[in-house]
């Protein structure tokens, strides 16, 4: 008794062929393969397939599939009022003195957009002399904010140190100027600052309140147009950080 090799039906010995299926018998019959799956691999001789764990592989974004090395990590954006590597602005220098004397560094750039238009109104307030602290007391976190306190607070100390040197010369041409007042000739043993030095003590009184008035001018016009642009010549100074 015999077994067909094609579909395994029984047969009677020295049959030549199969009766259930036809196979010719004792013809080499071609190899059989399974079904392949995620987890099975062709059973044919000698088949030897990779294993099937390509989709546990990491894959690596086609962005930084450069000739096949993998690039360092982008560097993060900015962050407003923090960012030392943005460069203030500067005009380049013209020759002209009063031109260039106005031409200080501006670090808008640095500072976030929405801080700057939540703190414009704030800011023009602090620079009317003693109200630098405003942008303090509103929002401390505000780094737009704290520029503009800083630069109030310079021009405020500017203002007084001004103020100081226009009361010193005024007494001394008071004192070298003043003279006796008398009535019909006759001294009173009064003492009054004559004309002219009336006239040198409010000529050094103006000339010494222009510094005050011009930086409290350029700091609300710097805060109304949403400008962190430092005062001229003491806007460089930090005071509050």
């Amino acid at each position: 008794m015999q077994f067909c090799n094609q579909c395994g039906a029984q047969m009677n010995d020295g049959a030549k062929f199969c009766p259930k299926c036809g196979a010719t018998i004792g013809q080499p019959q071609a190899p059989q393969y399974s079904q392949p799956n995620n987890d099975q691999s062709f059973n044919a001789p000698g088949f030897n397939p990779a294993p099937n764990n390509y989709q546990q592989q990491t894959q690596v974004p086609p962005q930084q599939q450069v000739y096949g090395q993998v690039p360092p990590q982008q560097q993060q954006p900015p962050v407003y009022g923090q960012n030392t590597q943005i460069p203030p602005y500067q005009a380049p220098k013209t020759g002209n003195f009063f031109k260039d004397i106005l031409n200080t560094p501006d670090y808008t750039a640095q500072y976030d957009p929405a801080d700057i238009a939540n703190s414009k109104g704030i800011t023009i307030a602090s620079y009317f002399w003693i109200l630098f602290w405003l942008p303090l007391a509103v929002n401390s976190n505000s780094r737009y904010g704290r520029f503009h306190a800083n630069q109030a607070l310079l021009m405020l100390i500017a203002s007084a140190a001004c103020g100081i040197v226009s009361g010193i010369l005024q007494a001394i041409i008071n004192a070298i100027f003043r003279t006796e007042i008398t009535y019909f000739g006759i001294g009173t043993g009064v003492y009054a600052t004559n004309g002219f030095g009336l006239f040198l003590s409010g000529l050094f009184g103006f000339i010494l309140a222009i510094p005050s008035l011009a930086f409290l001018i350029l700091g609300i016009i710097n805060a109304a147009n949403g400008k962190a642009k430092e005062l001229p010549i003491i806007g460089k100074f930090r005071i509050i950080k």
